[in-house]
């Protein structure tokens, strides 16, 4: 569904991004020089398919793409719950693939844009936290984004839908761990998110949702979008109808079949999950001051308790 032709889509990498065939060669090489003499990243994924989808997300500044590769992997190496435990046939992964909690839809919106659906109101707040959610959602991007030249160029469109979250989801969410995964997100991954919607509000999550934005750059609190329960009007003007489940009202197959397809491409690259763990930087080897936890996410304890009406 919506698929560009790879003219079409080096077309608009070009236009858009400044893509460019003979200096993307130029740059990957740049960056894989500049890889190699830097201590600290040595162990790091230094393949061009993972470089230019860097460099794409940083529209092919070269600095911004470096700053970004550095700033992933120190937020790799210094947050091991989130990044080092992926293993797809563990409990964790499994409860979350059993819940359909993340599942990116087949093909692209009518824009050309990866869509991605997440049910928050699908997990078993006594059965899991916050920190694995984040784990979860940062490895599934992953390989979301993984040889996606589409979504890549395209962008995504985020879809929170958060019909049938209670206050027991709603005080799973603290401000330490909400702004480490939020400053991960953002400022880590090479994602280009166009969209946040966030489906059948409801009250209860005001608070929660609050919290999130303050810890979001302008640019992304102004591409929120709020949409009450059961209106999906503003939703469809935005991506169209057709890219969304037949339960949401779309023509994109079923909840159960894209589940079943999400999950078995995710066992199916369950090796790919566990190599990615090791791929980080050696902050001890960073000329210069280390990269902290503290420096990358601030001193924690900072912040008062969420309070849920």
């Amino acid at each position: 569904m919506n698929v560009l032709s790879a003219a079409d889509l080096e077309m608009i990498s070009k236009e858009e991004l400044g893509e460019d065939k003979v200096r993307e060669k130029e740059d990957i090489k740049a960056l894989q020089e500049w890889i190699s003499k830097s201590p600290h990243l040595q162990g790091i994924r230094k393949d061009e398919a993972h470089l230019l989808k860097f460099l794409r997300g940083c529209k092919f500044s070269l600095e911004r793409t470096k700053e970004k590769i550095d700033f992933y992997n120190a937020c790799r190496a210094n947050v091991p719950a989130w990044f080092a435990s992926w293993d797809m046939e563990s409990p964790t992964f499994q409860k979350f693939l059993d819940w359909g909690y993340f599942l990116p839809l087949p093909g692209y919106d009518k824009h050309g844009r990866q869509v991605i659906l997440i049910r928050s109101g699908q997990i078993v707040p006594a059965k899991t936290n916050i920190e694995e959610c984040f784990t979860a959602i940062l490895a599934f991007l992953d390989l979301a984004s993984e040889d996606n030249t589409q979504a890549q160029v395209q962008g995504m469109v985020l879809l929170n839908d958060l019909g049938n979250v209670t206050a027991q989801h709603a005080l799973m969410f603290n401000p330490v761990m909400a702004k480490k995964g939020i400053t991960i997100l953002q400022e880590a991954y090479p994602s280009r998110p166009k969209a946040m919607h966030f489906l059948n509000f409801p009250q209860l999550m005001q608070g929660v949702f609050t919290m999130m934005q303050s810890f979001q750059k302008e640019k992304m609190r102004k591409r929120n979008k709020v949409h009450l329960k059961g209106n999906f009007s503003e939703l469809y003007e935005d991506i169209g109808q057709d890219v969304m489940p037949e339960e949401y009202g779309g023509k994109n197959g079923t909840l159960e079949d894209i589940q079943k397809a999400w999950t078995a491409r995710v066992m199916m690259n369950k090796d790919w999950f566990k190599e990615q763990t090791k791929y980080k930087s050696e902050e001890a080897k960073r000329p210069g001051k280390p990269k902290s936890h503290a420096d990358i996410f601030g001193i924690e304890g900072s912040f008062r308790k969420l309070e849920i009406d």
